[in-house]
């Protein structure tokens, strides 16, 4: 259930400050040692169903994938809502990273489990670039992938956690305005893409993750490129609309788990000779939307050259107290600044929140 409060005017759920969300039901298991399932759905979502998958896996090198799952983009975005460090993922996962499609991906893990590959094709990119106006359009089929690689798995040092990757996705995009559009933590609009795009949409992303004892750290960068050939006025090829942010973040386990990443799991719950674990973490985030060339032609044209676009940058500082394994308490401080005051156009607002939340899983 979550809390939430802020300066900014902001959407609650038949206007109820409280909101119990993630009301969902799932089964999970295998099969015959080779043979693994998951079917996942909302109870009361628009769109119900979530991971609807089968894996098939002869070998833990080689192993097929098909159903509706998490496109392979994205290291905060493919992990679980119940292991973040946050109450939301960031402005730059939600916005950028593809989220879950239908499709059929080969993966597995090499070279002693030291390398992992993911390689896909899906039917779409991801239910956090579908439209949900009919104005808008998203991509089309797709192609995605992501290698990873942790280079001290085996050592017994700090550094056998350290993690790589590198990720992208392919699609292609029909005529119309992109549904990727900016908009803050909580949902407040900034800048709306009201611009022509055609062509091809490209994402690449880097992500880097190190959990040293009770610290961790993470960071991703990311990209999404629309390609808008013939939207010129004469019908010409015009610059590629850009969404591009990045963020890190860091955690660090003040009390009652063995390292950060089993603080889920405190090493003394509450009412079993302890008090639970308590963690801290800060997050900082840039966004920003538009072209990548600043000049004096740039416009809020549907056709410009250069696109005059927004930005936001926000700032996350959390708590999360788990008191066992089951439960778990987390509060957020978020501080938002959107838009820059040196442009002319754009709106410069600055938004404070506070999310609080209680969750239960069973």
């Amino acid at each position: 259930g979550d809390s939430r409060a802020s300066r900014a005017a902001v959407e609650r759920l038949d206007g109820d400050p409280f909101d119990i969300g993630r009301r969902r039901i799932g089964i999970a298991g295998e099969i015959g040692g080779r043979l693994e399932f998951q079917v996942e759905r909302e109870l009361e979502d628009p769109v119900p169903w979530r991971d609807v998958y089968v894996n098939y896996r002869p070998t833990r090198g080689l192993q097929l994938q098909a159903g509706q799952f998490k496109i392979p983009f994205g290291l905060e975005e493919t992990t679980s809502s119940s292991n973040l460090d946050f109450i939301y993922r960031s402005i730059v996962s939600n916005r950028l990273a593809a989220g879950r499609d239908r499709g059929t991906m080969l993966h597995g893990r090499l070279a002693s489990r030291t390398l992992g590959y993911e390689l896909g094709v899906f039917a779409h990119d991801g239910q956090n670039a579908r439209p949900k106006h009919a104005g808008r359009v998203s991509g089309g089929r797709t192609l995605a992938g992501r290698l990873t690689v942790e280079p001290f798995r085996h050592s017994k040092s700090a550094w056998s956690d350290l993690q790589f990757g590198v990720a992208f996705t392919r699609s292609s995009l029909p005529e119309g305005f992109p549904a990727v559009r900016g908009r803050s933590a909580l949902g407040v609009s900034f800048f709306d893409s009201d611009l022509w795009v055609k062509g091809m949409r490209h994402r690449d992303g880097i992500q880097v993750r190190w959990r040293p004892g009770p610290f961790s750290f993470a960071s991703e960068v990311k990209r999404l490129s629309d390609d808008r050939r013939g939207q010129g006025r004469s019908g010409t090829d015009l610059q590629p609309f850009l969404a591009r942010g990045w963020y890190v973040s860091g955690t660090c386990v003040v009390a009652g788990a063995a390292d950060a990443a089993s603080v889920a799991r405190p090493v003394r719950p509450l009412f079993q000779g302890g008090f639970g674990s308590l963690q801290l973490a800060v997050r900082r985030e840039p966004l920003v939307l538009g072209s990548l060339t600043l000049s004096d032609t740039l416009s809020t044209s549907p056709r410009a050259e250069a696109v005059l676009g927004n930005s936001e940058t926000a700032t996350t500082l959390g708590a999360a107290w788990h008191l066992n394994r089951w439960i778990a308490v987390e509060g957020n401080l978020i501080h938002e600044a959107i838009g820059a005051p040196s442009v002319t156009g754009t709106p410069h607002l600055r938004i404070w929140s506070r999310l609080f939340r209680v969750q239960v899983s069973i």
